[in-house]
């Protein structure tokens, strides 16, 4: 299936990015993280029932609303755009009415990513490049200090990752990467194009 295929499929709109606001220094405009990409990624990790997933620059929900159908685990997105949040609450609405969310839920939240208050339950964090690496930095600091007061196993996952993501959670945490997958581009070749997938390993000395 192609995008608008695979949205129609979720009784979703996520495939038209038309810019709501300018860009801003430290936040990228939203783009819609392709279906093709969202397979390839989340086949080279197993989900179980208990994670919480989060999407920061969630858009019109689309990696949210692709997770909770796949895994039927709860799933949250961040955004700061309060338009593109409108747009995805309009889209949970169909998605709610085609889906049963049983004991899972489907939320949106219209915030800057760093404000966001990670949960004892969050323990998945998504990320296709969506600001800076100074707003990074602060993101995964606040996973950190969450992970210190319940520590859990937690994955952080990277579309299209920035040199300096990498470097910052190789040099500065206990992130450490388990799968790093290229994506299949017949035409060019660009090293961004990947899937990172890091999980949390704190050092234990005794």
């Amino acid at each position: 299936m192609n995008d608008q295929q695979y949205d129609q499929f979720l009784h979703i709109h996520t495939t038209e990015n038309k810019p709501k606001f300018p860009r801003l220094a430290h936040y990228y405009p939203y783009e819609p993280t392709p279906y093709d990409v969202l397979d390839l990624c989340f086949d080279k990790i197993e989900l179980e029932k208990n994670d919480g997933f989060v999407d920061f620059g969630s858009g019109k929900g689309r990696v949210t609303f692709y997770v909770n159908y796949r895994f039927h685990i709860s799933t949250v997105g961040i955004e700061m755009n309060e338009n593109y949040v409108q747009e995805a609450l309009q889209n949970k609405v169909q998605y709610s009415m085609e889906h049963n969310l049983q004991n899972e839920s489907v939320r949106f939240l219209n915030a800057k990513a760093e404000q966001y208050k990670v949960q004892p339950t969050d323990n998945i964090f998504f990320f296709f490049n969506p600001f800076s690496i100074q707003i990074f930095r602060k993101v995964v600091n606040n996973i950190l200090k969450s992970y210190q007061k319940n520590p859990r196993k937690m994955y952080v996952m990277l579309y299209y990752p920035s040199f300096e993501y990498i470097q910052f959670l190789r040099n500065e945490t206990h992130f450490e990467v388990v799968r790093d997958v290229l994506v299949s581009n017949d035409s060019t070749y660009n090293m961004h194009e990947r899937v990172i997938i890091l999980e949390y390993k704190e050092m234990i000395f005794t």
